[in-house]
């Protein structure tokens, strides 16, 4: 039919094409055919999607149909292959869809037989999931769970395993308070399947599961409910006391839910703080895997609270175990049988050491003394010692006996017996000598000293005059006009003492030791106050008046004065250099170690252990680490020679270079026979300089006196190296000519740039002849440079940094006269300095001494927490004269220069030995830059323990003169000024005391090294600190090692501490321009004071090879003076000072203030308030600035403005106004 209608217009080939689709169409038709389904049989059949099913008609060679579309199919018209009719009358449908649930028919013979109804189910998903929950005990946790499916699945929910049964069906409508309400379990579940879980406990936390269920499979929902239960500690770290334990620990466990961590916090009596036990570099400390802490061969500095913290997301909580290190009392200083005049007075000392401190009882004929009028207990102590003084003030005979001095602590007791003889009384034998002793010391001194400068004058003065070593180094060491004086009179003590020694020897006929008889005992009280006044010593001991010097209130003093209000001398120039241990003197009081008692000689321990013509090079830092830490050296530490070079022997005076004998002050070093280079018997040395009042006694002090060194520069670091230590350096350094704070310079090396000034312009015309600089040829002759430290023209490259710093004050100073013109010179001055000082505290802090010390050195510094009054800033004897002088083992024998592209310098390096006292190699050489960059791209050399052989066989090198030796020096200064051995200093740094040398080897790992120290010294207790400490390894990520490391930290940590003026300390700075301040790096200030040094390393002290990876010097952070506008003279604390003419004096004045917003002009009512209280804030000018400024910086935040402001009465507008006003200015000052 199809074929017959279409065959006119269709071809063949395309009927060929349409026919089966024709064909299906007709056979659908076919079998679409009306027809009664009222089968007698019906079933119901189930099946899931994926899964099959069968079923069965009854009857074999059967039709089955399927109800489509209104009507029934014949399914064989389908053909579905995942249908399979079988003769025997069976169906199966296979891989189920969900088109297949429907409404099926077998016939037989056009007789229905059955009807079956396949139903296909639908696997369930989850469509509304509970999240995971963390909760406080106590609350109503809801976990909503719905699914959907086919048919509709069925919710239940289990915990972990648990299913949880029986649940109480609430409808799905119920309101919070039905749930609330309800009673019975904590668990109530909706008709929708949600569960709430009322009161919830501890208990009731864990993995909650939510199974939603039909036919079709089941499908899961998780939620995980963390209860939370603050951590409680059930084993608390117990109270322990170690007495010679191998290992000790503390335990703690904890509860809680989630399970707590636990750390461990350690606070040392020593004031150490440490927060993560395992990473402690000690090694000592362990953290096993239940969280308690060991601790391995326990000293005392462990002693101290470990606190265990357990924490979780519930809070934290701790407890604390007290660790206490037991050390037996050991006495450092015994009292000693004596014999006392009756009337008399006397002191008796007992000092002990142990851990924990010991407690000290005294006892008279086993008697316990109690309380008495005829005797007093004076009590000194700190951590782990404790001095107590037992003193008479007139001694009686009932005072005759044995006395005791017994210490004790928990550890055990330790007792010293002595006796105690009064005698009559008998006239004080020194007293009739005293006129006559100060004659003679004052004409025997006066005129060594004199003879001691004519041969100098004559010399220098000489234009043919060649200087040998020791004249260079007279140079370096001599000492300023008032310094001399004040030595001066110090030798004219000390050798009246001597005097009238002699002349009581004379008069008895006997030898006569000073420490077999008491001093006081051979002189009165008023005698011996007599002898210091006509020595002078009395007239140079000055206190300082700090009350009148207005200046102190916001600027440092250049001699260090007043920095300590309680104590006015403490880290003053020309005070007493401070002790870690005490004095090792031979006799007690005053002569050196090695003058008598046999040690070896400091040049063969030079020459056999420390000296090394090849040296490794550092890997990581540059030679800028050397220089830069004389610089700071020179800052601190400056012990000057005795003022006379020549013997004080009475008759035939010698000068100290020609004697080889040990007298005042001369104390030669021994030179071996079979010496490689030096042929004479002795190398000249002189003894440091003494401070008044020490060597014998101090009257003022009321107490002997061991000999004491003099520091003639301040101990703060303050740049007392640019700005010098004493106002009279100051006044000389000073260029008052253009009125803006600036220093003095020398001639021009680039535009704005100039050298330092020159001392034959500067220094008075009697004394150019002793400080005449003198290099290699006369050609080439230039005077010293000036600076505040006299040592700047040693070697170039301290010069160099003296160079630098200069121009950086005068820079600053430039800066801050642009944005505060109404400061005057001296304003601008101090300021300058005051930022200058800052900046280079900020990088000897920050970028230096990490390097130095390392993570744990600079731990043992800790963190700023301010200012202590009670901490004395002068710097340590060991310090000075062993300890920082490491430094010495990291000069390489040669100075780098470089071009401008850093590459090879036309004029080559510099040998060492020929460039000390060589201001021409900067003059006529190409300046500073090339030296800046040699310095930058040259390696340190290793501290390994060996000095240069450019400073042990050529320092002060001068052609047909025999050098001196820097090592051999250093031996020989430590022994004049009686430091304690090294092995003293080990165990005062927590280290065991080596009984032998090989108890070394932790510490001195080198075996070729412990064994020459054994041929040297006769026992391990004659080390010398300053070898024993360089020979030692270094410490993981220093550049010292342990010994070193604790007293450099020590020092360092005083020097910050005590300094009443440190960058940090609170009101010295506001927050703006501390930001300012710790932006400082010495790259930048390199940069920034070059000729013309474009790129530098951005850590200038790490070395790096690679020109191309520094960075630009205009990338670098820049420092933004505005933070250092003033409002004016009215703020100026002096002024007020002036004004009120009194410090302690609190006055309160009227402050009346106008500001402008927009074009309405506010003025407020008048303010009382502190007016020395005043500070200022950056960033605002005009007269709305001067006044607002005041007022916000006695409101910092912004609510307390705001209470400042309802406190005026004002009308609501204008506290409106100004509360706008005050957040706006609070936004400028944050960001800008």
């Amino acid at each position: 039919i199809y074929y017959n209608e279409y065959k006119s217009y269709l071809s063949k080939t395309q009927m060929y094409c349409i026919l089966p689709f024709l064909l299906s169409t007709l056979s659908l038709s076919l079998s679409q055919q009306s027809f009664d389904d009222n089968a007698p049989l019906t079933e119901l059949k189930n099946g899931r999607v994926g899964g099959f099913v069968a079923i069965k008609c009854g009857f074999s060679d059967v039709d089955w149909f399927k109800f489509m579309d209104g009507d029934y199919v014949n399914l064989k018209s389908l053909r579905n292959r995942r249908i399979s009719i079988i003769r025997d009358g069976r169906m199966y449908i296979s891989r189920l869809r969900d088109s297949d649930a429907g409404v099926y028919l077998c016939r037989k013979n056009e007789t229905p037989i059955k009807k079956i109804t396949v139903k296909i189910a639908e696997k369930p998903s989850v469509v509304i999931q509970p999240g995971d929950v963390t909760v406080q005990p106590g609350s109503l946790v809801h976990l909503p769970c719905e699914g959907d499916g086919i048919p509709h699945p069925t919710i239940s929910w289990r915990i972990g395993r648990i299913q949880l049964s029986d649940l109480p069906v609430l409808p799905a409508s119920s309101s919070m308070e039905d749930i609330l309400g309800y009673k019975g379990d904590n668990y109530v579940m909706t008709e929708a399947g949600h569960l709430y879980i009322r009161n919830i406990t501890v208990q009731h936390g864990g993995l909650y599961i939510c199974e939603v269920t039909n036919e079709g499979g089941t499908a899961y929902a998780t939620s995980n409910i963390l209860v939370l239960d603050p951590p409680e500690i059930t084993t608390k770290p117990a109270d322990t006391d170690a007495l010679d334990a191998r290992t000790i620990g503390f335990a703690c466990r904890a509860t809680g839910s989630p399970t707590p961590t636990i750390k461990w916090r350690i606070e040392t009596d020593e004031g150490l703080v440490i927060e993560d036990v395992e990473d402690h570099p000690s090694g000592r400390y362990q953290v096993d895997r239940y969280q308690s802490i060991r601790i391995s061969m326990p000293v005392p500095s462990d002693s101290g609270r470990y606190t265990c913290i357990a924490s979780n997301t519930g809070g934290s909580v701790n407890a604390t175990g007290i660790l206490r290190v037991l050390v037996t009392p050991e006495f450092r200083i015994p009292p000693k049988d004596s014999w006392v005049p009756v009337g008399s007075s006397a002191v008796f000392v007992c000092a002990a050491q142990g851990s924990p401190t010991p407690l000290i009882e005294w006892f008279k004929d086993d008697a316990y003394l109690a309380f008495s009028n005829t005797y007093q207990i004076q009590h000194e102590t700190s951590l782990h010692e404790v001095q107590e003084k037992l003193i008479f003030r007139q001694i009686s005979f009932q005072d005759t006996g044995f006395y005791e001095c017994r210490a004790s602590n928990l550890a055990g007791t330790n007792r010293h017996e002595f006796s105690i003889a009064v005698t009559e009384a008998m006239p004080f034998p020194g007293d009739r000598f005293v006129k006559d002793a100060i004659e003679y010391a004052n004409n025997f001194v006066q005129s060594a000293i004199q003879e001691t400068q004519v041969i100098l004058s004559s010399r220098f003065s000489n234009p043919n005059f060649q200087p040998t070593p020791q004249d260079l180094f007279h140079m370096v060491r001599q000492p300023t006009r008032q310094t001399l004086y004040m030595a001066m009179s110090a030798e004219v003590f000390e050798h009246a003492l001597d005097y009238i020694h002699q002349q009581i020897e004379k008069l008895n006929a006997t030898s006569l030791e000073r420490n077999q008889q008491p001093l006081t005992s051979l002189l009165s009280p008023a005698a011996l106050e007599h002898l210091e006044d006509l020595s002078g010593c009395k007239a140079r001991v000055k206190m300082p008046k700090c009350q009148m010097r207005c200046q102190l209130m916001s600027f440092r003093s250049h001699d260090g004065t007043c920095n300590n209000e309680k104590n006015p001398l403490y880290g003053s120039s020309l005070h007493s250099l401070n002790r870690f241990l005490p004095a090792l003197y031979e006799n007690k009081y005053n002569t050196p170690r090695g003058w008598s008692h046999h040690l070896p000689s400091a040049r063969l321990v030079s020459q056999r252990l420390m000296r090394t013509d090849g040296f490794q090079l550092h890997s990581r830092y540059s030679v800028l680490m050397m220089h830069f830490g004389q610089f700071l050296d020179h800052d601190l530490i400056q012990t000057v020679s005795g003022p006379s070079e020549t013997t004080f022997a009475p008759f035939l005076p010698v000068r100290c270079r020609r004697t080889c004998s040990n007298t005042m002050p001369c104390f030669p070093i021994e030179i071996a026979t079979n010496d490689t280079r030096i042929e004479s018997s002795c190398m000249p040395f002189v003894r440091s300089a003494a401070t008044c009042g020490t060597g014998d006694t101090s009257v003022f002090g009321d107490s002997i006196r061991v000999r004491e060194q003099l520091n003639q520069v301040t101990s703060f670091l303050d740049g007392s190296g640019i700005y010098g230590s004493a106002d009279e350096e100051m006044e000389t350094l000073r260029d008052r000519s253009a009125g803006r704070g600036q220093l003095r310079v020398g001639e021009e090396t680039s535009p704005g740039k100039h050298l330092l000034p020159r001392e034959d312009v500067l220094v008075p015309e009697e004394l150019e002849s002793e400080r005449r600089c003198i290099g290699r040829s006369a050609i080439n002759f230039h005077d010293c440079f000036l600076a505040g430290d006299r040592r700047s023209t040693e070697q170039p490259g301290l010069t160099v940094l003296h160079t630098v710093f200069m121009r950086h004050h005068n820079q600053i100073a430039y800066k801050l006269s642009e944005v505060n013109p109404q400061w005057n010179d001296d304003r601008v001055y101090e300021e300058a300095r005051k930022i200058v000082g800052a900046q280079l505290q900020h990088i000897a802090y920050n970028e230096y001494l990490p390097k130095v010390l390392g993570v744990e050195g600079m731990m043992k510094i800790g963190e700023y927490m301010g200012y202590e009054s009670e901490t004395d800033s002068s710097i340590l004897n060991e310090f000075a004269t062993a300890a920082f002088r490491f430094g010495h083992t990291l000069i390489p024998p040669t100075l780098f220069r470089r071009g401008e592209n850093y590459e090879e310098f036309e004029l080559g390096d510099m040998p060492l030995h020929n460039s000390f006292f060589t201001p021409y190699r900067i003059v006529d050489e190409g300046g500073i830059d090339p030296i800046i960059r040699g310095m930058l791209t040259q390696n340190l050399k290793n501290p390994d323990g060996k000095l240069s052989s450019s400073v042990t066989e050529r320092l002060f090198n001068i052609i047909s003169e025999v050098s001196l030796d820097l090592a051999a020096i250093n031996i020989q200064r430590g022994r004049d000024h009686a430091i304690p051995t090294y092995n003293d200093m080990r165990q005062v740094c927590g280290m065991r005391r080596a009984l032998n040398f090989h108890d070394l080897q932790s510490e001195i790992t080198n075996a070729t090294v412990r064994q020459l120290l054994s041929e040297m010294y006769d026992t391990v207790d004659d080390i010398d600190l300053w070898v024993g400490g360089l020979e030692e390894s270094t410490v993981d990520g220093s550049l010292v090692g342990p010994t070193f490391r604790c007293i450099i930290a020590e020092q360092f940590k005083r020097t910050r501490n005590g300094d009443r003026f440190w960058y940090e300390a609170d009101s010295h700075f506001t927050s703006e321009q501390l930001r300012q301040i710790r932006k400082t790096t010495l790259a930048k200030i390199l940069c920034e004071n070059a000729d013309n040094i474009t790129k530098v390393p951005e850590d200038v002290f790490k070395y790096n090879p690679n020109v191309n990876k520094y960075t630009e010097c205009r990338k670098l952070p820049r420092f933004d003076f505005s933070a250092f506008m003033d409002c004016g003279d009215d703020c100026n604390p002096c002024l007020r000072y002036r004004e009120q003419n009194s410090l302690e004096e609190e006055t309160e004045t009227d402050l009346e203030f106008t500001y402008e917003v927009g074009e309405k002009i506010m003025k407020s009512a008048s303010i009382r308030r502190h007016a020395y209280h005043r500070k200022f804030v950056p960033g605002l000018r005009g007269r709305a600035g001067d006044s607002l400024r005041q007022e916000i910086e006695l409101r910092e935040r912004k609510k307390e403005h705001v209470e400042f402001l309802k406190n005026l009465n004002l009308p609501k507008e204008e506290i409106d106004l100004r509360v706008r006003l005050f957040k706006q200015l609070e936004r400028n000052l944050t960001f800008g």
